[in-house]
Order: structure tokens, then sequence, then C-alpha cells
């Protein structure tokens, strides 16, 4: 069975985001307790896990943890972590781990910039709207074979269900260039473009709340893709 490392917290009268190697797997308006896969995330040894504060209570308490667990394994995110409350509004620490889902992405991918990305993701919205579904799975290779081996499923059936998601979210992409911001995560070399006003690329209103996916990028050998 394989294993995940996870990270932890618990907290009450506090509001704190949280990063992985730059990804963001928390962002806490009030305390509560949760739960977030880190290995998408992890690049092997030097790991940086990052908690910055915007507010404290007067009865703020926070306790956070990484540790490792079983595929499937149910996880008690209200135990008790080794990090605490910082004096500061800052808690970093750092890791190693055996996992390095991210390492291949970042031995591979190319530096861009800013320009480059937000080019990349309006070429991706404009074939969502086209529907042009060969350029889409060439812009999504390399995230569909990556989650036909985690999932264990042939990759022509991960392909059908990402190229349904893309119909779905078909009627949200009419947006403009100067509706996105493209903001480094890693290294210089993946990246994430969102609405600027704090929204995913892809979004899209419901009559019960909204529907969204991320759009985090790098460019690879075989050019552009979605790689998260």
């Amino acid at each position: 069975m394989s294993k995940m490392l996870v990270c932890t917290y618990k907290a009450d009268d506090c509001a704190f985001t949280a990063t992985c190697n730059g990804f963001q797997i928390f962002n806490a308006d009030d305390g509560g307790s949760g739960v977030a896969q880190l290995n998408p995330y992890l690049i092997g040894k030097g790991n940086v896990l990052r908690f910055v504060f915007t507010r404290k209570g007067p009865d703020a308490k926070f306790s956070s943890g990484v540790r490792e667990a079983e595929e499937g394994e149910m996880v008690n995110s209200l135990e008790d972590g080794d990090l605490a409350m910082p004096e500061g509004n800052e808690l970093v620490h750092t890791f190693d781990s055996e996992q390095a889902d991210l390492k291949e992405i970042l031995d591979n991918a190319k530096p861009a910039d800013a320009k480059a990305m937000l080019d990349f993701a309006m070429q991706y919205c404009d074939a969502i709207k086209a529907g042009d579904h060969d350029t889409l799975k060439k812009f999504n290779d390399y995230r569909i074979s990556e989650a036909a081996k985690m999932f264990g499923l042939p990759k022509d059936a991960m392909t059908e269900q990402l190229l349904g998601m893309f119909e779905f979210f078909k009627p949200g992409v009419n947006i403009g260039r100067g509706d996105l911001e493209a903001i480094e995560i890693c290294q210089g070399k993946v990246w994430e473009v969102k609405r600027k006003d704090g929204n995913p690329l892809l979004y899209i209103k419901e009559e019960d709340g909204s529907s969204s996916s991320s759009f985090i990028a790098a460019f690879l050998k075989d050019g552009p893709q979605v790689v998260r």
C-alpha cells in the first residue's frame, strides 16, 4: 500500500494561510481544523511549510503537524501536532521526505515569466470556448498521465472525464487577459493563473454556490502543460 504525507491543523480564534513549497494548502478564515495531502507539492529534501497568520484573537490557539499515513487511512485533524502558534505572524517548518512528486516537474521545466503564462492561459480558454479537444488533450497530457497512474485507470478514461469538465466550464471562460494575473509558485518554473477577483481561472456561478478548477502550469519539454 502506498504512503502519503499529510499536514493537519486545528485552530481557534485565528485566521491564516498555509503553503507547501509555494502551493497553498490551507486558507482558514476563523480557525477550525483541516487536513491536506502534501505529495503533489513535495520536492524531496528541503520542503518548506509556511503558515502566515492574518489575525490572532484573544483566545487564539493553534496546532499543526506533518506525518506519514497509509493510502485510504482516515486522518484525525484534531490531534495535537508538533507545530505550535508562533510568537510573530509567520511559522516556517522545513522537512525532508522520501516522496518527491513535484521534483520531476522542476527537473524538466523551463523558467517562465508572467507574460508567457498569461499567453498560455488565454490559449487554454480559447480552446475551451472552441471545444478544441485535441489542443486541450495536448495541454493536459502530463496531468492526465499522472492522474491515470494515481487512480489506476486507463488514460482514455481520465481524458474523457477531463473533456467533460471543460464542457461544464465553457460558459465561464468569457474573460479577457486583463481579468487575470500570473502568480509564481515555485522557482520561476511553476505558476498559477487566477482571476484578479481571487477566483481560479475556471470558475462558474451556480444557483447554490459555485464550481471552480485551478490552473497551475509549467513549460515542459513538449511545451506548456497544466500540471496540477
